[in-house]
């Protein structure tokens, strides 16, 4: 079964339609908001598919280096990542994205739903 890892403040429809359609969801947390499971403590054993949430969830514009080593273990297992990012805003949340090695895409929140289904499908 496909889990899709999603950070807190994640629209509570998308992961509704996961649940729906068969996929698990697992809460996430960056170490701050303490929703989940810490990101660092993944591994194979959680069969994460892809983890969602809304950026700044992930970016610590006072040193970046944070970020990196948030996801450090969503590298190493090669999970994608889906940052919620208004569409206007892409080009500029581009900028904040240092990380050569991680797999990632910027959905607009009115695409989140078709984006994340046809990812993890």
């Amino acid at each position: 079964m496909k889990v899709v890892g999603y950070m807190e403040g994640t629209d509570p429809n998308l992961l509704t339609t996961l649940v729906a359609e068969g996929y698990e969801t697992l809460p996430l947390s960056n170490g701050w908001d303490n929703h989940g499971k810490h990101l660092t403590l993944l591994n194979p054993a959680d069969n994460i598919s892809l983890v969602v949430g809304n950026l700044h969830k992930f970016v610590r514009l006072e040193d970046s280096s944070i970020m990196s080593a948030m996801l450090s273990t969503v590298k190493a297992y090669d999970i994608p990542v889906i940052f919620v990012v208004q569409k206007a805003y892409h080009g500029k949340a581009a900028e904040l994205i240092k990380d050569a090695d991680l797999k990632y895409k910027f959905v607009d929140p009115t695409e989140l739903i078709s984006v994340v289904l046809n990812e993890i499908s």
